[in-house]
């Protein structure tokens, strides 16, 4: 790979130089080319300016994964202001809270998503990227504001330059905006380009929360000249009909959505697919085991975080393990793991996941928000993890979720396995709760699948056939859903407030 890092606005002039005629994006039967979204670029990048939109200004997005995200994104990279995505699957009031924090000069919001923010003042122009041209809301039409600019993109910003604001999702603590440049969207791009040989030929199908790390859904495409599928909806026939109708070669996604492919779409064509990635949370061996019958290629169990701008460890469709690794660490990320004085651990020894390298960020755009690194400028991942004799690593527990159950470690990861391998089982999450004599003791909440009957009883005497007997949740609670955050993990945080409540 060249040490010359490309920013985002470099990549897509050389695409519109070189290969203008080349689709770049595919959604709802449409196709956009690279030169056709340049256009869309400059024409969206002369709006911002006529407001006076300036650099490191902010933009809000309140957008699912539409083609309109990727042209604001890379607009307002164009004249350096900073977008924001924005997480609209939590409660009303927290939108409005976190659009209020960020204070953006424009909030751009996909019309279905309306109703679910309060748009005051605060958020600053807003433009709506209609649905149904009949209706009006007295804002300003994404129509009117994205035109179609004749010319050639410029590549004004800097590697150093912030990319945008990548805000964490807060399932454990509050959102913290990293400070995403672009020579670290470039690295963690070009370690994922290493890792699973990514050439101009792949067509990519992203399925992550579009306020994840909304760059991985078009930066491996922009990057390599390839394409990129775009699909909002998360249906499993719908997914495996876009991976056919478009021979997606390239696949992101969590963990359910591939148990839920393989589940309802064994049948299906999708033999174009190479490449099926799953990160965001732990991926069950009996997924990848099950997608691997059905497909005959496995789910690549993968590990990143905002902090490390996307994944930093993955499994290699020539070098993976079906049991629920991370992987190994991608090019560019140097790992350490240590223990509770700063020593490295063996292999096979349990520790704290530290992080280094280009693709990581160097703290956050917060005040208050303390970035955790050591002397030798590795980042702090908050995640125990272990590895292997063979360099693969595994994911035990964050950090502030292991318990203490009288002086003993537990491990909520662990049991929450046990409990989903129940056949009655769908869904299951572990959390501490005070305890008088033991100080702290698991409690187990979870989800029966339909038509199955179990009991509190039965489940206990499951576990304790497979648990040493202090893991055993003092607590069982059945319940019809799972708090979750938008990239479909468990929100702890908020079960844990649910059940001190006693809403749970």
């Amino acid at each position: 790979m060249s040490n010359q890092v490309v920013t985002l606005n470099a990549a897509l002039r050389q695409n519109c130089l070189k290969n203008p005629g080349k689709v770049f994006i595919r959604y709802r039967h449409t196709a956009m080319t690279y030169e056709e979204l340049g256009w869309l670029v400059l024409g969206f990048s002369e709006f911002l300016k006529e407001l006076q939109v300036k650099k490191n200004d902010r933009i809000c997005l309140v957008l699912p994964r539409v083609p309109e995200l990727c042209i604001t994104m890379l607009a307002a990279s164009d004249i350096g202001a900073l977008c924001v995505p924005v997480n609209y699957t939590t409660e009303k009031p927290a939108v409005t809270a976190f659009i209020k924090h960020v204070h953006p000069k424009v909030t751009v919001v996909y019309e279905k998503l309306l109703p679910l923010v309060d748009l005051k003042p605060f958020a600053g122009t807003i433009v709506v990227v209609e649905t149904d041209s009949k209706i009006k809301h007295g804002h300003i039409p994404w129509k009117s504001a994205c035109y179609k600019k004749k010319g050639t993109v410029e590549a004004k910003s800097n590697p150093n330059d912030l990319a945008y604001l990548n805000y964490t999702t807060g399932s454990t603590s509050d959102p913290k905006g990293a400070l995403a440049t672009h020579a670290n969207l470039y690295y963690n791009t070009m370690s994922a380009i290493e890792a699973f040989n990514i050439t101009a030929d792949d067509t990519h199908l992203c399925m992550f929360a579009s306020f994840a790390h909304p760059h991985e859904i078009f930066c491996r495409a922009l990057y390599t000249g390839g394409t990129l599928s775009l699909l909002e909806e998360i249906n499993p026939k719908t997914i495996a009909n876009t991976i056919k109708d478009d021979s997606v070669t390239m696949m992101m996604g969590i963990a359910p959505l591939y148990d839920m492919l393989f589940s309802h779409c064994s049948g299906y064509n999708m033999s174009a697919l190479r490449i099926a990635e799953s990160g965001g949370m732990f991926t069950r061996a009996e997924i990848t085991e099950g997608f691997k019958n059905s497909f005959g290629i496995p789910v690549l169990s993968v590990w990143g975080s905002t902090e490390t701008s996307g994944i930093a460890l993955a499994n290699r469709p020539d070098d993976y393990r079906m049991d629920g690794s991370m992987g190994k660490p991608c090019p560019y990320y140097d790992i350490k793991v240590i223990d509770d004085n700063g020593k490295e651990v063996h292999d096979g020894d349990t520790g704290e996941m530290l992080i280094r390298g280009s693709a990581v960020v160097s703290g956050y755009i917060d005040d208050n928000a303390e970035f955790s690194s050591d002397a030798d400028g590795f980042y702090r991942s908050g995640d125990l993890v272990r590895k292997d004799s063979d360099g693969f690593y595994y994911f035990i527990e964050r950090k502030s979720g292991l318990l203490k159950v009288a002086g003993l470690k537990v491990y909520p990861l662990q049991i929450e396995i046990v409990i989903k391998q129940h056949p009655s089982v769908d869904e299951a999450a572990v959390i501490g709760i005070e305890d008088r004599s033991r100080g702290m003791v698991p409690a187990a909440f979870v989800i029966v699948k339909d038509g199955c009957d179990l009991t509190a009883s039965d489940l206990s005497q499951y576990m304790r056939a497979k648990l040493a007997n202090y893991m055993v949740p003092r607590k069982v609670e059945f319940v019809s859903e799972l708090p979750k955050i938008g990239s479909g993990k468990i929100d702890k945080k908020r079960l844990k407030k649910l059940f001190e409540d006693g809403m749970i």
